[in-house]
């Protein structure tokens, strides 16, 4: 029940602000401005079996779009998918953990000394964000669109924190829970400059969006860590395994 949940989650916050595409089981999501993998991929309907005809016409979706064929879901709720879209092509780019927090599991993470934690009020301070963030994930500079993008999220709900140096006001790191709905919110673009690992910042962050969430009415925030190391700061903020989400990519030709 409980992974059925966070995957209408995952599929009603992909959707949002997003080009929305049926490909036969499949609904495609793909972000105008931006070409990020992250950012344009499909989730499978709950059980779903697809046919060869299904995995043609959402490789199509992809690519008549520009975009890399991808898919981010839990695999338990359609376990045919996998095996079709393998055989069609599909390399698995990765298998992560869903980690879970519920109100009353978060456990107290100190803003290191000599940062605060600001939610973005300006586009300046947007910019700021996305800048630490797509420093720290080896991604180009945000563009005027991006910051645009992100604004127009925290209008609709998103939950936004900028991480700085109190003296310098030179952005360190950054992070978002996205909009809570049905109880449900992802943490998810934890991101600490490079210059600035290894300080706390990342499990400060973590916390303070958690709790925003609950504060907003979330009773169920979950996250994906990249790795051995991002699952540890998060286990020390009160997260714990639930399931796992995997990752589909496939080099169309």
């Amino acid at each position: 029940m409980m992974s059925r949940r966070l995957q209408e989650y995952m599929l009603a916050s992909a959707s949002s602000g997003r080009e929305v595409v049926r490909a036969g089981p499949f609904t495609v999501t793909i972000t105008a401005h931006d070409p990020n993998v992250y950012l344009n991929y499909a989730i499978p309907d709950p059980d779903a079996v697809p046919t060869p005809a299904d995995v043609e016409a959402l490789v199509a979706a992809f690519t008549s779009r520009g975009r890399a064929p991808r898919l981010e879901y839990l695999p338990g709720l359609a376990p045919a998918v996998e095996p079709a879209l393998l055989a069609a092509g599909f390399t698995v780019a990765d298998r992560l953990p869903l980690m879970v927090c519920t109100p009353g599991a978060d456990v107290d993470q100190p803003v290191p000394a000599g940062f605060e934690l600001v939610a973005p009020g300006t586009d300046a301070e947007t910019a700021a964000m996305l800048a630490a963030q797509h420093e720290a994930f080896g991604e180009p500079p945000p563009t005027p669109e991006h910051v645009v993008a992100t604004r127009a999220k925290a209008a609709g709900g998103q939950l936004q924190l900028l991480a700085r140096d109190a003296a310098s006001g030179d952005p360190a790191g950054g992070g978002v829970a996205v909009a809570v709905r049905d109880g449900i919110s992802e943490v998810a673009g934890i991101a600490v400059r490079p210059s600035y690992e290894r300080l706390g910042l990342g499990g400060a962050l973590t916390l303070q969006l958690t709790r925003a969430a609950f504060a907003a009415g979330a009773t169920l925030a979950f996250l994906t860590p990249a790795g051995d190391a991002q699952e540890r700061v998060y286990s020390r903020v009160g997260y714990r395994r639930a399931d796992s989400v995997l990752f589909l990519s496939h080099t169309a030709t």
